[in-house]
């Protein structure tokens, strides 16, 4: 008894719920009939058979299909395809209308593709359709009519548990379509009473800025009174104009001099930092310079043969006119160089080095941390500079790489290899580049550099 109770409560709980939910349809509905209606479209004219025919290209060469490739489209598109694949052209319009009223009286698709396929003109076509005889002779069997009323029936009941399957799916599809109905409506509710309580709030926002504008208003109205004044006291002061025109040009005529002042400044600027690079580089080509740079390096190449391997990164800093560079390049390397000097590092590029015109220091400090192979430095900086460039390579360099230190010029590679250069004295240089993480190379035993490895 209790059971039964609460499903009647249940019941008119339900009975009640959805008498309120349609009468929120009403309503709504009531309210969409007061609208002003919508203005009528005509409806489209009426296609002919051929305009409702796919313009769809028609695959000659091909003569064999499945029954499931043909089967996939309804009415018009089904007829229209059927034709083109089996008879290899468009629909006729009486033939259009002959399978479609076929269609229309209850006939399967097996049935149309056969009456295509077997007719004269698909059996001289000879199109082959895998699994559809045996379906287009139970077809034109089911249509005797003592034999066909008997298969017909077996084939239903035979179907009779797959119906039920598809009628229980529907029966679940339209309690589901019903609930969503019901959730929309109750949106449909909750949106109407926002939009009411947002139309109160509009409506109370109206009134404030009436209020506002008045107040606007009055505002305006006394700075109106009071621009009036101050274009009074305007007028009277245009009378001082031209003298402060007269300011204004000089002003402008100090600037424009002053600008022409500081062009000059660092056109000769530019002019003395040009003729210094080409004093350099004249000392540069010296004979007996060049002779000594030349044994030098070859010196500094025949160590670096068997400690860098082909395609290792190597920068170079301060390159000159770019012959270590070349040098290292032909031990396979990948070498890119800088030099301060530019008429030294244009002569490097004519060379089709990788050579660029630049502070060394500044591009060795834009180095990816561990990517490159060695380092080779020419005329170290002093002081703080060394102690920068240490740490700098250190960070560029990978595990194992090579750090090359030339001194410079002739006389202080020979104060080196004598021992008399503090700053790169074999003691304090071992010492400085192992506190930068380097183990100095006693093989080497060049007079005139330091070749180090990181740790």
């Amino acid at each position: 008894m209790s059971s039964a109770r609460a499903e009647n409560a249940a019941s008119d709980a339900n009975d009640s719920y959805l008498a309120g939910v349609k009468a929120e349809i009403r309503a709504d509905a009531d309210a969409a009939r007061m609208r002003a209606p919508l203005p009528r479209k005509e409806a489209p004219p009426a296609r002919s058979a051929e305009r409702l025919s796919h313009d769809g290209t028609i695959d000659r060469a091909r003569l064999d299909y499945s029954i499931a490739e043909l089967t996939g489209d309804h009415y018009t598109a089904f007829v229209d395809a059927a034709f083109r694949a089996l008879l290899k052209r468009p629909p006729d319009e009486p033939g259009l209308d002959a399978q479609i009223r076929l269609l229309a009286a209850g006939a399967p698709k097996a049935e149309v593709l056969g009456n295509l396929r077997y007719s004269p003109e698909g059996r001289a076509i000879g199109t082959r359709v895998r699994g559809l005889l045996p379906r287009y002779a139970l077809a034109k069997l089911t249509r005797v009519p003592v034999v066909g009323f008997g298969l017909n029936w077996l084939i239903a009941f035979a179907g009779l548990p797959l119906m039920l399957r598809h009628q229980r799916a529907a029966d679940t599809r339209n309690a589901a379509q019903f609930l969503d109905a019901q959730a929309h409506a109750g949106r449909i509710a909750d949106d109407v009473r926002g939009t009411n309580a947002r139309v109160d709030g509009v409506r109370g926002e109206l009134g404030e800025a009436s209020a506002r504008l008045a107040q606007l208003t009055a505002s305006f109205d006394e700075r109106v009174g009071t621009l009036d004044a101050r274009v009074g006291e305007t007028e009277s002061r245009l009378g001082d104009v031209p003298s402060l025109r007269h300011y204004v040009h000089a002003v402008n005529h100090w600037l424009v001099s002053l600008q022409a002042a500081i062009d000059g400044i660092e056109g000769a600027s530019d002019a003395n930092r040009a003729h210094a690079d080409a004093l350099i580089a004249a000392v540069h080509d010296a004979s007996e310079v060049a002779a000594a740079r030349a044994a030098r390096q070859s010196a500094w190449i025949a160590a670096l043969r068997d400690r860098i391997g082909a395609r290792a990164r190597v920068v170079e800093l301060g390159s000159g006119d770019g012959s270590f560079a070349a040098a290292l390049a032909g031990l396979g390397a990948d070498v890119a160089g800088f030099e301060s000097n530019g008429v030294l590092a244009r002569r490097a590029r004519e060379r089709g080095l990788n050579v660029a015109a630049g502070d060394p220091m500044a591009a060795l400090a834009r180095c990816e941390d561990r990517s490159l192979d060695a380092v080779a430095v020419s005329g170290p900086p002093a002081g703080d500079g060394l102690a920068t460039l240490l740490a700098e390579a250190a960070r560029a360099l990978k595990p194992g790489g090579w750090l090359l230190i030339a001194a410079g010029e002739p006389k202080r590679l020979a104060d080196l290899a004598n021992g008399r250069v503090a700053m790169l004295d074999r003691p304090i240089a071992s010492a400085l580049l192992g506190a930068a993480g380097f183990a100095v190379d006693t093989a080497f035993g060049g007079p005139d550099a330091v070749l180090a490895r990181r740790a």
